[in-house]
């Protein structure tokens, strides 16, 4: 399966993967909320403070960002996380409660001395930061999945991509888990097919949230390598 997974991977071109991660419904999201802020610092806060507390969700993580999507758009504040949280991430609530503490402490010590946006010089530094302010491994879920959120909205008020991205490792969820729960094996794929961790990501994990309209929409050349894609996952 490993090496027809390889060779399909090669097939991919970056403008392909970048038009698969506009498809996201996180990235629609992230959008929408930019569109009504229009504040690009207080924007990617809300993002990684969002991104930090997103597991353990009572709804899909595609609903979970459209909601606070929604949410943000009428109440801009980091101030208004605790309502949020009890409104649509209240699974192990008192624990999360918690964390959003810590997680705002963390956000406002690495931003003391300079805006979050100098990150966009490097996203690494970022994954480096809140590891030790949060005391969570550079390549644990949450960590990782922030940088890419980070990256989504950098993207997004920027038009650009933040420097160090092609660094970050793979936001490894249950969907992911599913074809394989061994970093190591994405390392791996990741280094001999080309295609960064932080963008393979998109072409496992958003597809297999896409509707059937929507995967009708991409390119037909597109779609087809990721209908490849789904027969040797099933076969493997």
């Amino acid at each position: 399966m490993v090496t027809e997974l390889l060779k399909l991977l090669k097939s991919f071109t970056e403008q392909e993967i970048a038009l698969l991660e506009s498809k996201d419904r996180q990235y629609r999201a992230l959008k929408k909320l930019f569109s009504a802020i229009k504040e690009p610092e207080l924007f990617l806060k809300l993002v990684v403070v969002n991104a930090l507390l997103s597991y353990q969700l009572q709804m899909k993580g595609e609903d979970y960002w459209e909601t606070f999507s929604r949410f943000f758009s009428k109440s801009p504040k980091l101030e208004n996380f605790e309502e949020f949280l009890k409104l649509y991430n209240k699974r192990f609530l008192p624990a999360k409660l918690k964390r959003l503490k810590k997680v705002i402490r963390c956000i406002e010590k690495i931003t003391e001395e300079k805006s979050i946006l100098a990150f966009g010089n490097n996203l690494k530094e970022l994954v480096r930061e809140l590891s030790s302010c949060l005391n969570q491994k550079e390549d644990s879920k949450t960590i990782v999945f922030a940088a890419k959120m980070f990256m989504y909205g950098y993207r997004i008020a920027f038009g650009e991509e933040p420097k160090g991205a092609d660094e970050i490792g793979i936001p490894l969820d249950s969907r992911l888990s599913k074809i394989n729960p061994d970093k190591r094996f994405w390392e791996e794929l990741s280094e001999k097919s080309g295609i960064p961790q932080i963008h393979l990501d998109a072409v496992f994990w958003i597809p297999a949230g896409m509707k059937e309209e929507e995967m009708k929409e991409l390119p037909e050349n597109l779609r087809e390598k990721l209908e490849k894609l789904q027969q040797i996952l099933s076969s493997g």
